[in-house]
């Protein structure tokens, strides 16, 4: 685990973030609702949670990576120094690929399939400028062999057809580096990869972070990936931060019912003979948001004033907070 008590200054911070998309006639759907994190440098941060929680939305919110005029931002959401929630798209175009980059689930989305490696990989460095065409192929080659290509000369002329799913997702984070962010979003990277080849992945994530300094913002839904490899976790759930802190510390000692809820689902944690129960219910769709806490149709530790109000974060634990009226 990477300590992050002795990196200096935050890449992101978002503080009170609330993202609303614009649904047409005017109406807005609120769907992150005052979510406060920051990430240090040099820290893998992952942010956890079901299916409709709010993580990819804040990936790419990051990234700008919608329709325009069809996201409003509240709060502030501060990466490198520059608030997004008030920069001019002009300038957020700018910083997307200098300093945030972002790794998908399926590389062949950010990969053409008509395109070569080497060709999609320089034109990522090109948007930087200042390079020759003969300092962009070392670049590329250079690149290749730091996301641990054996032969990166052969792979710059393959086309993403020709890599199997590990090779794809190594060559999408070549891309990603191309021009030194950062931060790194990957969003749920491993999903689609058999066991060991995710180990790999996040091994590789890991090398670059200690090699590069890199940030990492981890989207995930797998707590047993996440346990391994994160410095710090957030906890979301139906657009709010539930919980944070270490990763060490959350899992073995979850506060708030939710986590401990999800730390349930991981396999590894099911009893020899006994059938896993998961968490019973749905998570809550935007338009059945409510006051007071989210999770409390689904809490076992649920009081009347739970479903009333907002509920703040309170520290719980060294390090570790939690937004919960009745704590573990």
């Amino acid at each position: 685990m990477h300590d992050t008590s002795r990196t200096a200054g935050a890449v992101l911070e978002a503080e009170e973030l609330s993202l609303f998309l614009r649904a047409g006639h005017g109406a807005e759907l609120k769907i992150v609702d005052g979510v406060s994190f920051s990430i240090a440098r040099g820290e893998f941060y992952a942010l956890v949670g079901e299916s409709g929680s709010g993580k990819t939305v804040i990936a790419r919110s990051l990234m700008r990576l919608f329709p325009p005029n069809t996201l409003r931002m509240e709060g502030r959401l501060v990466l490198d120094g520059v608030d997004l929630t008030t920069a001019p798209a002009n300038r957020v175009q700018q910083m997307r690929g200098r300093s945030v980059s972002m790794i998908f689930q399926e590389p062949m989305t950010s990969l053409n399939p008509l395109m070569t490696v080497e060709r999609q990989i320089d034109e990522a460095i090109a948007v930087a400028g200042g390079l020759g065409r003969r300092e962009r192929r070392e670049r590329v080659v250079e690149l290749l062999a730091d996301v641990q290509f054996a032969n990166p000369e052969s792979v710059r002329s393959m086309y993403p057809h020709e890599l199997s799913g590990g090779m794809r997702q190594r060559a999408m984070i070549a891309m990603a580096l191309a021009n030194n962010p950062s931060l790194l979003i990957a969003d749920e990277p491993t999903t689609a990869l058999d066991v060991t080849i995710q180990q790999e992945i996040l091994q590789l994530l890991l090398r670059l972070r200690d090699q590069h300094g890199l940030s990492i913002l981890f989207i995930s839904h797998d707590l047993s990936l996440v346990r391994r490899f994160a410095d710090r976790i957030g906890v979301l759930y139906g657009g709010v931060l539930m919980e944070t802190g270490p990763a060490h510390g959350l899992i073995d000692h979850p506060t708030h019912p939710y986590s401990r809820a999800l730390i349930g689902c991981i396999p590894r944690r099911r009893e020899a003979g006994r059938r896993q129960a998961g968490i019973e219910g749905l998570v809550p769709g935007v338009a059945d948001w409510f006051d007071g806490c989210r999770f409390a149709p689904r809490c076992p530790r649920v009081g009347e004033d739970c479903r009333h109000g907002r509920i703040e974060m309170t520290s719980t634990r060294p390090a570790q907070a939690a937004r919960c009226l009745y704590p573990l």
